[in-house]
């Protein structure tokens, strides 16, 4: 916690201060609770447990079952709670006599319970609670509380909430709009949680003897901190070398620790507070509840060795974490230490190579001849469903076996595979499969070896295919020339049957294409006539009587914009490119369709082009869907950076609520700064939701707004601080908008709190504009390095004021204040270059590239 505060812009002091204060009223806490001189029986509950340390457990338990908790001593007093529904804390808490009804139902009615049990009762004021006993030493000093719920399968009495309405002089519509959101539940989801509270308050009764460890352990860790510094140093550069990151997770304070390899790999800068929420907030949200319940098995002692994915700045990272659980002297768990690994480029690997095997796959699978991959011994690796068939034997079966097993001159067999492996290839090498049923399948076999990555052999890849019919037409031959005369007669029988079955196939095709919507032609540049099938025309609307087939006929339908297109692929091919192209056509009734044409381009012995054949498919529904998706695509994205928006507003109003907390002015500076770095980000994701893009922001606008809630932040709209905006409009990407806006934050709110002390009048000044437009805007600037040349920053924003300007003690960009280091850590981040200019006030010039699209 001190290297965070070493490392963090508040004052330093002050923070330590306040740390060794809240670690010293610990100490005491603990050694006068547990000193002989105070007996356990004395003890009260707020004395035993650390309230601080539940309040988050309470709170995200109502965050889950959005049951309303409370922690009370005997006497009453709330120690921690979560979830006070509208219709107690706006009514009954208000009004003294159903206020004085709620703690006489929390003393009276939930009394006589006994440890390990739960009471269910209805309160004065008509509303479920329920109660359940904490007990330290067998004495009873406290109670866990939920209740102001209704079961859901029970009727509400809205008269008799009116009538208590009008009795106690409550507005009697606010009154049961605040009844109509208590809570309903099931009866089972009751018991379940009694169950939990009864765990919970089992838990926190031994609280009183967990403390002496904890003391114990605050002063063995002082004791360790100054060995672990020593060998830090190498550790975390062995760390980033090997891209492995390390963490140590306190259980009971909640506290996580990080290396600085793992802080690299999640995306979060050192000196942010750590807890277990918050790694679990950078877990992708279809993996969050995966690694939650792995955590939790690991708790009880289950392996914690898993991948999954987290977001970093928008993208999406792939982790390994494995974890060793670590134990008190009462095998109590109190911590873990874990490791962190970037898998993300193992993992695309992983996926390339699935999507590769899926698609070999479907290719063997897709062959009617049968397929078969063999490895350097000979033996099967894989092979499709067609092998399958041909030798009777399933996959599992085969493979693991050598090949020649399969052909009925198995040597024969090895001596070819040999040659393919010495010559490459071969080709239409006769052999005869063997069915396990004494079945022959006479085969051409033709095979190729297949390298890895490395150029090395690893395999065959061979095919066999089935000649059974051409070994059936050569016998057939073979009998013709015996007897001429018979054969004349037979093979003008086949032929009329093959004729006849030339047509079914034809008319088979013909469908086929129809279904499909895809039609082939051939063209024939030597005739210029041109062949077109059925569903051609049929894409075209026309009929073959209707036009003739030719080149100009076909460009006539091409829409206007695209004819030059189309015209100009299609002579590219002649040059031996297989060329495709998607475009649109207009057809006579005015409609319009998308195709797809593919050709390829036939030439004779002399490399001159004679025929021109190709595909049209009617792709029309297919743009249409791909258009719908594209939509689909940009409202989910548009509804991400929403719900990011709703999330850091939600982080914001947290902020408010803890600040109230306190009344130091510079603790609730610290508080404001936050809430303001958390709504620069915020008002980018709304720009990206409300605007046409997904991914830029139009940044003049969003620096309009910026500034705007920064000036009413700091109560400046009727002050002597006159803001101007010389802003070009200008689209930046997101991952380059978002870190400039926090520092266009932190510099401007540096402004308006130390540049015009005591009221003093003055100008902040910001400027954004293009490189082209430097000279004209800056033309005294004259820094130091040679920005220009580095890499193209082309771009520059400046925020300056007129104001007594920063110290010269002050060194930049080795200040120690945070918001000073976090903007020289953006400006590394989105790798720009900034000056500072201390004349006549402050000026910090910014210098760096757009990601362009």
């Amino acid at each position: 916690m001190r290297d965070n505060l070493r490392n963090s812009g508040i004052d330093r002091k002050r923070a330590e201060e306040v740390l060794n204060q809240r670690e010293e009223c610990f100490r005491k806490k603990l050694e006068n609770n547990l000193s002989p001189a105070r007996e356990v029986e004395n003890l009260e509950l707020a004395e035993i447990i650390d309230v601080q340390a539940i309040q988050p457990l309470v709170d995200d338990f109502y965050k889950l079952t959005k049951i309303p908790i409370g922690l009370n001593d005997l006497k009453g007093n709330v120690l921690a709670g979560a979830g006070w529904q509208d219709i107690c804390t706006r009514f009954h808490r208000i009004h003294p006599e159903t206020c004085r009804h709620c703690v006489e139902s929390n003393t009276n009615l939930s009394q006589g319970v006994s440890p390990g049990e739960f009471k269910l009762y209805r309160c004065r004021n008509n509303m479920w609670d329920m109660v359940t006993p904490i007990m330290v030493s067998g004495r009873h000093v406290g109670y866990v509380f939920a209740g102001q719920f209704f079961f859901e399968d029970e009727t509400l009495d809205y008269e008799l909430f009116r009538s208590q309405a009008r009795k106690y002089g409550f507005d009697e519509e606010e009154y049961i709009t605040a009844l109509e959101k208590v809570p309903r539940l099931s009866r089972k989801a009751v018991d379940t949680s009694m169950a939990f509270f009864m765990t919970f308050a089992s838990m926190l009764s031994q609280l009183s003897y967990s403390n002496i460890k904890l003391s114990r352990a605050l002063a063995e860790r002082d004791s360790l901190v100054n060995a672990l510094e020593k060998s830090r140093e190498d550790f975390d550069r062995a760390q980033t070398v090997g891209n492995i990151g390390s963490w140590r997770m306190d259980v009971r304070k909640n506290k996580l620790t990080w290396s600085d390899e793992n802080h690299r790999i999640f995306g979060i800068p050192k000196g942010i507070p750590l807890t277990y929420e918050t790694f679990l907030s950078t877990v992708h949200p279809d993996d969050r509840e995966y690694v939650h319940k792995k955590w939790k098995e690991g708790l009880e002692g289950e392996v914690y060795d898993i991948e999954h994915r987290i977001i970093v700045n928008d993208k999406t990272k792939w982790v390994r974490e494995k974890a060793y659980l670590e134990f008190d002297k009462n095998e109590a768990l109190i911590g873990g230490f874990g490791i962190t690994q970037d898998i993300t480029e193992r993992k695309k690997a992983e996926e390339a190579l699935k999507l590769s095997n899926i698609y070999n796959r479907s290719l063997i699978e897709a062959g009617l001849d049968p397929l078969v991959t063999i490895g350097p011994d000979g033996k099967i690796t894989d092979v499709n469903n067609s092998t399958e068939k041909v030798t009777g034997c399933s996959r599992d079966e085969l493979i693991g076996t050598d090949f020649s097993d399969y052909f009925t001159e198995p040597q024969k067999a090895k001596e070819v595979y040999q040659h393919v492996f010495l010559e490459g290839l071969v080709r239409d090498y006769p052999l005869e499969i063997q069915h396990k049923d004494g079945r022959i399948t006479p085969v051409l076999y033709n095979a190729s070896i297949y390298k890895d990555e490395y150029g090395e052999v690893i395999g065959v890849f061979a095919a066999a295919r089935d000649i059974t019919e051409l070994k059936r037409a050569e016998k057939d031959l073979k009998k013709a020339h015996e007897n001429l005369e018979k054969l004349v007669e037979e093979r003008t029988i086949q032929l009329e049957s093959a004729y006849k079955s030339l047509k079914e196939n034809e008319k088979s095709l013909s469908e086929a294409q129809k279904m499909a919507h895809v039609g082939n032609w051939d063209w024939d540049l030597l005739t210029g006539k041109v062949h077109l099938s059925d569903e051609v025309y049929n894409i075209f609307g026309l009929t073959p009587q209707e036009s003739a087939a030719s080149y100009k006929e076909f460009l006539r339908y091409v829409h206007p914009d695209d004819r030059e297109d189309v015209d100009n692929i299609i002579k590219k091919s002649l040059s031996g490119e297989r060329c495709g192209i998607d475009h649109r056509i207009i057809l006579d009734n005015g409609e319009e369709r998308t195709l797809y044409t593919e050709r390829e381009v036939i030439f004779d012995e002399n490399n001159v082009p004679v025929r021109v054949r190709g595909i049209i498919q009617d792709i029309t529904e297919r743009k249409k869907a791909e258009e719908t998706l594209e939509k689909i695509q940009e409202i989910h994205i548009k509804e991400i950076h929403h719900r990011i928006k709703n999330n850091l507003q939600v982080i914001s109003s947290l902020l408010s609520l803890e600040a109230e907390k306190f009344s130091d002015e510079k603790i609730l500076e610290s508080f404001r700064e936050s809430q303001n770095r958390v709504a620069s980000m915020a008002l980018i994701h709304e720009e990206l939701y409300r605007g046409k893009e997904v991914d830029t922001l139009d940044f003049a606008a969003y620096l309009q707004k910026l500034t705007a809630v920064l000036f009413d932040s700091y109560n400046l709209k009727n002050s002597e601080i006159n803001l101007k905006l010389d802003l070009e409009k200008i689209p930046l990407d997101m991952d380059i908008a978002i870190p400039l806006g926090i520092i266009v934050n932190e510099l401007v709110s540096n402004s308006l709190k130390h540049a015009f002390p005591d009221g003093k009048a003055g100008e902040i000044h910001i400027s954004f504009c293009k490189k082209e437009n430097f000279a004209s805007k800056y033309e005294n600037f004259n820094p130091c390095l040679s920005w220009m040349e580095k890499d193209g920053l082309n771009y520059i924003l400046t925020v300056e004021d007129n104001g007594t300007g920063i110290p010269e003690e002050i060194e930049f960009p080795n200040a120690d204040s945070l918001g000073l280091q976090l903007v020289n850590l953006l400006i590394e981040q989105i790798d720009g270059y900034v000056d500072l200019n201390r004349n006549n006030g402050t000026k910090f010039s910014i210098f760096f590239r757009n990601i362009e699209a």
